[in-house]
């Protein structure tokens, strides 16, 4: 009973650190592919982030309203992966790291809003006071010699002639500045602009309809340079979102790069926890085994001397009492079991 119950309880003690181990090496994996799920999730982040930059600045190039759309829907699609993110990790820490992103990504959205609206207004400016504006500026201009009186009609006619040429030269810059907002270009707009105006003040007459038309006129030069001005007044508010939009792209992946880099690091880490309870276990249930083994053998070498001991001296003693020598004395006389009553009827007999 006692080498069965030794070895009983050298297989119960294999089996539980097998159990443990093994239970260990589970919750490791458990962890790595957690881990790798937020791997997964980070990289998605990454990815959406780079191609929701990307479609906000075309749109910033082109003010296309299909290139809005386009990176507001890249927006959304990069808001439901944060989402997805938060509520998939348990880490604290980790956690934490996706709030930040995704207060951040609140920052660039802000940002991307602001130049949206702005955007939006200057192709209002564009469509509805440069453009008729200069449209209204030259038909003004090209009616004044209908008013003019046959003496001042040359005059008139040069004049009106001029100062439509000088427009048209600022306007052309003024065009190229809608294209590619480039400041020097709209300075230089600007300063043709005032060309125009003293070119139309110079146009002087005596004609009431002349005169009234050329107040027309400058209120309409005055009007296209408030549009122009406005656009300018965009393009730099543009340009400053536009640098703190690429500061709060690059505060984003760095953050998605740092939660990547730390996931990574956790994968290693388990890995490596895993590796190493695995051979942990491995030894000591090789340890076990071979200390079982040893024990087991040395306990069946003492168990079974033990059992045939007594036997072998009862053999002994029964031969010489056959020999005749009835003063021998029986071993286990006394002794409250099979060997002892044994023992009892053979001291009886005699």
């Amino acid at each position: 009973m006692l080498g069965f119950a030794v070895v009983l309880a050298i297989s119960a003690a294999s089996m539980g650190i097998a159990y443990f181990g093994f239970e260990r090496v589970l919750a490791g994996v458990t962890g790595y592919r957690n881990s790798v799920s937020e791997a997964d999730l980070a990289r998605n982040i990454d990815r959406e982030l780079i191609s929701y930059r990307a479609l906000a600045r075309y749109y910033v190039v082109t003010g296309k309203e299909d290139d809005a759309t386009a990176a507001l829907a890249a927006e959304a699609s990069l808001k439901d992966t944060i989402d997805q993110s938060m509520k998939g990790t348990t880490n604290p820490p980790r956690l934490d790291q996706i709030t930040r992103l995704a207060r951040e990504f609140g920052f660039f959205t802000k940002i991307f809003a602001d130049i949206l609206k702005v955007k939006r207004h200057s192709a209002l400016v564009t469509q509805n006071q440069l453009a008729r504006g200069a449209n209204m500026l030259r038909y003004k201009l090209d009616d004044l010699p209908s008013n003019a009186d046959d003496a001042e009609l040359q005059t008139v006619q040069f004049g009106a002639k001029k100062v439509a040429d000088q427009f048209q030269a600022a306007a052309a810059l003024a065009n190229t500045f809608v294209i590619n907002s480039d400041q020097t270009v709209a300075t230089s707009a600007l300063a043709r602009l005032k060309f125009v105006e003293n070119s139309l003040h110079a146009v002087s007459s005596n004609n009431e309809k002349i005169v009234q038309g050329l107040k027309e006129a400058a209120g309409l030069l005055e009007d296209y340079r408030q549009a122009l001005t406005k656009l300018v007044e965009n393009a730099k508010s543009i340009d400053e979102l536009v640098t703190e939009m690429n500061e709060s792209a690059a505060a984003i992946v760095k953050g998605a790069g740092a939660m990547k880099a730390d996931l990574l690091a956790d994968q290693q880490r388990l890995e490596a926890e895993s590796d190493a309870t695995i051979g942990e276990t491995e030894r000591l249930i090789l340890m076990l085994a071979a200390g079982g083994f040893l024990l087991g053998g040395t306990l069946a070498l003492v168990l079974g001397k033990g059992i045939s001991r007594p036997m072998i001296e009862m053999c002994r003693a029964m031969r010489e009492l056959a020999g005749g020598n009835f003063d021998v004395v029986l071993p286990g006389l006394g002794r409250k079991d099979e060997l002892g009553e044994m023992a009892g009827a053979v001291e009886e007999f005699k």
